[in-house]
């Protein structure tokens, strides 16, 4: 029976390897996959700056995010999950949930978002709604909908060229 090498060069007894992806799989399945949990710990994720954590999350076959940031070579999770560092993770962002409303797989949270980012463009905060689709514990989806009609908000997403569109849902 061939042994497997650990990243140190020492053998492990062949049945070591199953047995590790059978407790990574029991450790997975023990994370509560509604949808209500799955946002919970990426809220916790995020005031944690653990990108992993907030990565383990985004499905494979997430949906693209229009994020400006995210390039042609990226692809979807990696897009998201640039979005998420690059807009709440890198700045430290307190995200307050103000309410959440949960219909079969999608899930809306209005939120307040606290940065220095927000701050130094003149925002103490931004509102508006989180819009996930989560099945079997994972984001497939992931939108945030600016709520223009707050002037802290607007103003902010003015200041990065963000206008609302003439047609688009407001939270």
């Amino acid at each position: 029976m061939k042994r497997i090498r650990s990243r140190a060069g020492k053998a492990l007894h062949p049945m070591v390897a199953p047995a590790l992806l059978a407790a990574a799989a029991l450790v997975q399945a023990a994370q509560p996959a509604d949808p209500q949990a799955v946002f919970d710990r990426y809220v916790q994720a995020v005031h944690a700056a653990d990108m992993p954590a907030v990565r383990a999350l985004i499905a494979p076959d997430v949906e693209r995010s229009d994020y400006v940031g995210c390039t042609p070579e990226m692809d979807n999770p990696a897009c998201l999950a640039f979005y998420i560092e690059q807009t709440v993770v890198r700045p430290r962002a307190r995200i307050r949930v103000i309410s959440v409303d949960t219909r079969a797989s999608e899930l809306h949270a209005r939120v307040e978002v606290r940065s220095e980012l927000y701050r130094r463009a003149g925002a103490e905060r931004i509102v508006g709604v989180d819009v996930l689709r989560i099945a079997d514990g994972q984001i497939h989806a992931f939108r945030f909908i600016p709520d223009f009609n707050d002037e802290a908000t607007a103003s902010f997403f003015a200041s990065i060229g963000i206008r609302p569109q003439p047609g688009s849902a407001q939270p």
